[in-house]
C-alpha cells in the first residue's frame, strides 16, 4: 500500500468489515505505512481499540446532525460530517479532470471510432452522468436522426487513479466483451441493449503508432469507445421525477425478467442491476419497454464476481460474493420496492445490509410495499423470497405471462413482445 496521500487509502477502502480478516490485515498495513509516513500516534493501538466503541457512537450520534448528500451512485445518501475530527468520505474531485480536459466532450463535439473495417464518427448531443462515470448520447454523423449510447473508456497506459480506471473498465471493455457475446450467440429482444459498434478513438493528427502494435505517444491513442442502442431514460430519473407508478412498475418487470431469462440459456447473469442500469425507451415506439443495460459486472463463468451494493445486491452475493440462481430476481425486487416508494436505510457495511434484509423479508415489509402497488408484485416478491439462496431456479415462463396479464395497453388484442 502506498502512501499518496493517505486519505485516499482510508476513503478507498471503506467501511471495515471487521469480520473479514483479509480486510483487518489490510487495515493495520495501512496503519504501519502511516507510522512511516508521518511518526508514531499520540495514542497506541491497544489505547485507540479500548476507545473504539466509545468513539463510533460518537460518530453516529454527529452523522445524524450533518447535512445529507446524494453519493457516487445517484440514489443513495451519506451523511457530510461537519463536526467529526476524525476521516470521513469525501468527493475527489481530481479524478476525472485530466481525462476530461484531454477529451473535452462537449454538445456539438464529434468523435471518430476506428474498427477493424470502417471508420466512424458520432456527434456528441447530450452527455450524462451515472454516479462518478460519463457517457453520451451521440448520433451517426451519416445519419443525424438517430440516437444512440456512447461510451468512453480510458487511455490503456493511465493506471492512475485506479479505481475509476475500474469503473471505466467495466463500463467499456468488459461491456463490450459481454456485448459481443450476446451478439454471437444469437440473442435477440428488445429488451437488452444491442451492440452497434465498438473500436478504439481516432485523435487528431498524425498518429505514429508502431508497426509492432500498440499506440503512439498521444494521449487519447488507443482509448476505447463502446456505442450501443437503444437510448431511453433511466429508472432513477423516472423515480426522481415522480414518473414511475404501477403501470411502469409491471411493465418493469416484466421486461427485465424477458431479458434475464434471454441470456440464462447461456448461464448469463447481469449481476448490477439498479435504477441507473435500467431505461425506459420511449422514442419511436408505440407502447414504452424497458432495457436492462450496464452488463459490463455481468456472470459469465464462476470466477466472475458481480458488482457489490448495499442496497440493491442480493443476499447471496452479499455473503459469498457469488449469485445464485434467483439472485438477479432478488436484486430487481429491491429495485422495484425502492422505486416504488420503499424507505431507503442508511447503509454503511455489510453487516448493516445483511440485517436490513433480514428484517424486511421476515416482516414482510417488502411485500407489503409492492402489495400497495399491484398483488402480481407482491406474489413475485413471496417467489423470490422462497428462491433466495437456493440452486432452483426461477421459473420464467409463469411469471412472464403473469405479469403480461396485468400490463395494461391500449391495443389488447396483441401479445407482447417477449422474444428471446
Amino acid at each position: 500500500i502506498a502512501v499518496s496521500p493517505i486519505d485516499r487509502i482510508w476513503n478507498k477502502l471503506g467501511n471495515a468489515n471487521w469480520g473479514d480478516i483479509g480486510v483487518l490485515q489490510i487495515l493495520f498495513a495501512t496503519f504501519h505505512c502511516i507510522i512511516q509516513y508521518a511518526g508514531l500516534p499520540k495514542h497506541s493501538i491497544e489505547d485507540l481499540a479500548a476507545d473504539h466503541s466509545s468513539r463510533l457512537q460518537t460518530r453516529r450520534v454527529e452523522r445524524q446532525l450533518g447535512d445529507t448528500g446524494v453519493n457516487g451512485n445517484g440514489v443513495f445518501r451519506f451523511q457530510r460530517h461537519g463536526v467529526s475530527t476524525e476521516i470521513v468520505e469525501v468527493q475527489d474531485e481530481s479524478i476525472n479532470i485530466e481525462s476530461e480536459e484531454l477529451m473535452k466532450l462537449e454538445i456539438g463535439s464529434v468523435l471518430w471510432l476506428e474498427d477493424s473495417n470502417f471508420q466512424k464518427g458520432y456527434q456528441i448531443n447530450e452527455v450524462l452522468r451515472n454516479g462518478d462515470l460519463t457517457y453520451y448520447v451521440a448520433s451517426p454523423v451519416e445519419d443525424p436522426g438517430k440516437s444512440l449510447f456512447l461510451y468512453v473508456g480510458s487511455h490503456p497506459s493511465q493506471l492512475e487513479p485506479a479505481w475509476q480506471d475500474m469503473n471505466l473498465w467495466y463500463q467499456v471493455q468488459r461491456q463490450t466483451k459481454v456485448l459481443t457475446i450476446m451478439k454471437q450467440k444469437g440473442f435477440s429482444s428488445k429488451y437488452l441493449p444491442q451492440l452497434s459498434a465498438s473500436g478504439r478513438i481516432i485523435h487528431p493528427g498524425q498518429c505514429r503508432r508502431p508497426s509492432s502494435g500498440g499506440n503512439c505517444d498521444h494521449p487519447l491513442c488507443g482509448t476505447p469507445i463502446l456505442v450501443t442502442s437503444p437510448v431511453g431514460e433511466t429508472v432513477a430519473n423516472m423515480v426522481s421525477e415522480g414518473r414511475f407508478g404501477l403501470d411502469e412498475a409491471i411493465r418493469c418487470c416484466h421486461d427485465c425478467l424477458s431479458a434475464l431469462s434471454t441470456v440464462s440459456s447461456a448461464g448469463i447473469r447481469h449481476g448490477d442491476i439498479r435504477p441507473e442500469n435500467v431505461i425506459c425507451v420511449r422514442s419511436g415506439v408505440r407502447h414504452p419497454y424497458f432495457v436492462l443495460i450496464g452488463w459490463g459486472h455481468a456472470i459469465l463463468e464462476d470466477r466472475d464476481r458481480p458488482a457489490m451494493n448495499l442496497h440493491f445486491s442480493s443476499t447471496y452475493a452479499l455473503q459469498e460474493g457469488k449469485l445464485c440462481s434467483a439472485s438477479d430476481a432478488e436484486s430487481l425486487v429491491y429495485m422495484l420496492y425502492f422505486s416504488c416508494g420503499g424507505a431507503l436505510p442508511e447503509l454503511d457495511s455489510v453487516e448493516g445490509a445483511l440485517q436490513w434484509r433480514e428484517t424486511s423479508w421476515s416482516r414482510r415489509i417488502i411485500q407489503q410495499k409492492l402489495g400497495d402497488v399491484s398483488t402480481v408484485l407482491k406474489a413475485f416478491a413471496d417467489y423470490v423470497d422462497s428462491l433466495c439462496g437456493t440452486p432452483y431456479p426461477i421459473d420464467y415462463d409463469i411469471w412472464l405471462r403473469r405479469l403480461r396479464k396485468n400490463i395494461h395497453e391500449e391495443d389488447h388484442g396483441k401479445e407482447i413482445d417477449t422474444s428471446g
